[in-house]
């Protein structure tokens, strides 16, 4: 499993990059953003909870004492990151909230590196800045001259910090659960959470009035939620959270070739640099590093 722990972040951040694609279908068919947010968190929790009842109903079991943590997940890395993250987009635009999602490696390099001792390495700095940089060009900031709003950056800021700190929580988690028991209770704390927050019954009624709205949200949930975040947490298990981070930094730029090749959306030569930065930092992250350390105890 430690050998494709690299591979599993790669196959949530690609998963997680068709996000556009679906979200685009979906809203055209009358549901909301924030329904969206409790189909992806309510079908993954169900998933999980029928797989570990029929098959390890022992990981189901938890201590009191530890659900601070799962909590903390739920709420500011699933309910609060997507809040933070739509908002942004709504207060400037897509290309400058998908740029700044992206501080999340900065956010997890430095947060892991006080609470797990994990070494800044002048190879992950290297692999930071490169990503970031491709992040900047895959987004178009550079070539619109677009302003930003100091609500704006501040919302996009904001989803970056709360988008990596899943990173930080499921290091904690991981000491003393396996991958599916955290990823269960997060998103169960986040499904009761946001019950109250989202319009159901107009949701259910949406559903029902088509064959393709009914159908969808399950493929919807399985590819962008319930697949990704179990691969994304596993691979955790066997990576610092910073590499991760930075590794599932591919995510924008998988959402702009969708963007091209299914919508037609038009790329510059200065998004095409910037994929090719983002791809280039995933593979210098993953070298082989003769004197690496090792953190997977944590």
């Amino acid at each position: 499993m430690k050998k494709i722990s690299p591979i599993l972040i790669v196959i949530a951040a690609t998963l997680w990059g068709t996000m556009g694609l679906f979200t685009r279908k979906m809203t055209e068919l009358g549901f909301s953003t924030l329904q969206l947010v409790f189909m992806r968190a309510s079908l993954t929790a169900t998933v999980l909870f029928l797989y570990l009842l029929i098959f390890d109903r022992d990981k189901l079991k938890i201590k009191l004492r530890d659900a601070w943590i799962f909590v903390l997940a739920g709420l500011v890395s699933v309910v609060l990151f997507q809040h933070c993250y739509t908002s942004a987009i709504m207060a400037g635009s897509i290309s400058i909230a998908a740029t700044l999602l992206y501080t999340a490696p900065i956010f997890v390099t430095i947060i892991s590196a006080v609470l797990f001792k994990e070494k800044i390495t002048p190879i992950k700095v290297t692999a930071l800045i490169t990503a970031f940089t491709g992040c900047i060009l895959v987004s178009g900031i550079t070539d619109s001259g677009t302003s930003i709003t100091t609500t704006a950056l501040f919302l996009g800021i904001a989803s970056g910090f709360t988008y990596g700190l899943y990173s930080i929580f499921t290091k904690i988690g991981l000491r003393h659960y396996s991958p599916l028991t955290f990823t269960f209770y997060t998103f169960l704390i986040a499904t009761i959470v946001l019950i109250p927050l989202c319009d159901v019954k107009p949701m259910i009624t949406v559903a029902f009035s088509s064959a393709t709205a009914a159908f969808m949200p399950a493929i919807f949930g399985i590819i962008t939620s319930v697949i990704p975040y179990i691969c994304f947490t596993c691979g955790l298990k066997y990576i610092d959270a910073g590499k991760a981070n930075i590794t599932a930094t591919i995510e924008p730029a998988v959402a702009t070739l969708i963007g091209i090749l299914i919508f037609d959306e038009k790329l510059g030569i200065s998004a095409l640099a910037g994929i090719a930065l983002v791809l280039i930092s995933a593979v210098i992250l993953n070298l082989p590093q003769k004197h690496s350390t090792d953190t997977s105890k944590y």
